[in-house]
């Protein structure tokens, strides 16, 4: 066991290496830099601008520069923004990210709660009417972009019902009080998500009803909600758990369209703008903070799957 806990977390210090290269590489290959913006709105000089670059190691070759920044890295240091005075990046990072984690956090728990019961009674009642809505609720939903969605959430009960506010400002997350204005933002994120859960728990629950050990459970007697959520559900949640971290992250991660239209300052738009400014410091710590959500969740994956399998704690 620790050798694989090991393996793991040396293939996951690799895969954040070529992440960073492979970003920095990328952004420093995009024309334009974080201050040739200021040259045509303030008028300052070039010359200015050569000496910003210089104070701040911008002027030093490439290979130098990533070589600092991965010993910055490793201290935890992630830099400076260069759009925002001179700010850490560790300061911004932590401002932004809050919301964002909050809301992923809401979009997780709905997908979750709703996705995998829904699943499962599908599956209890396959070729019957509640089986046939569950799929095409699920597929309507999978097929409607989230940024629609969010619209029409918030035309029916911001607009028309006046029960939410139709803009979320800073103070998200401040007050227990202020997440239920997270609620509409959260199920706009999360039904295209919620819909693959269910679709997913449905076809694994299925397979899984037609094994032998499921038809002695019945033969013995056992209740049928026994069979279907001790018996059948843990095996079928093999499959579905391979999801579940990919699906956090991403839901954490990938709210940028919806911080938008929902006027959330998370991390989503600060990324964007970060790269709207050509901000190398934001845009490595966001991506690198990225990049290490999603290798955290798969590998909190991989350590539930013996809790939930025996035969992969056996192997």
């Amino acid at each position: 066991m620790a050798r694989y806990l090991l393996g793991r977390v040396i293939e996951s210090l690799v895969t954040l290496f070529f992440i960073a290269l492979t970003t920095f590489l990328l952004m420093h290959t995009v024309p334009g830099g974080p201050f040739e913006s200021l040259a045509g709105e303030r008028g300052v000089s070039q010359q200015f601008i050569d000496q910003q670059e210089a104070y701040y190691g911008l002027s030093d070759p490439l290979p130098s520069q990533f070589v600092r920044y991965l010993g910055n890295l490793v201290r935890g240091d992630l830099g400076v923004s260069f759009a925002q005075r001179g700010q850490r990046v560790s300061d911004l990072i932590a401002d932004k990210f809050k919301p964002s984690l909050l809301l992923g956090i809401m979009s997780f728990t709905f997908v979750l709660a709703v996705g995998i019961p829904a699943g499962v009674l599908s599956a209890a009642r396959r070729n019957t009417s509640l089986d046939y809505a569950s799929l095409g609720v699920s597929t309507a939903l999978a097929s409607v972009p989230s940024f629609v969605l969010a619209f029409g959430l918030l035309l029916i009960f911001s607009v028309w019902l006046d029960w939410f506010p139709v803009r979320l400002g800073k103070g998200f997350g401040d007050s227990w009080s202020s997440l239920g204005n997270g609620i509409l933002p959260a199920l706009a994120l999360g039904a295209p998500a919620m819909a693959l859960l269910s679709r997913l728990t449905r076809g694994a629950m299925l397979e899984v009803l037609d094994q032998d050990y499921v038809r002695t459970a019945r033969a013995k007697g056992l209740a049928p909600r026994t069979v279907y959520w001790r018996h059948a559900l843990r095996n079928a949640l093999i499959p579905v758990l391979t999801l579940m971290g990919p699906l956090f992250a991403a839901l954490v991660t990938g709210s940028i369209i919806i911080e938008e239209i929902f006027g959330l300052p998370g991390i989503g738009a600060a990324f964007i703008s970060s790269v709207l400014a050509r901000d190398y410091g934001m845009i490595m710590g966001t991506t690198m903070l990225f990049a290490t959500l999603i290798v955290i969740a798969n590998f909190a994956v991989d350590l539930a799957y013996p809790f939930v399998d025996p035969r992969v704690r056996i192997s």
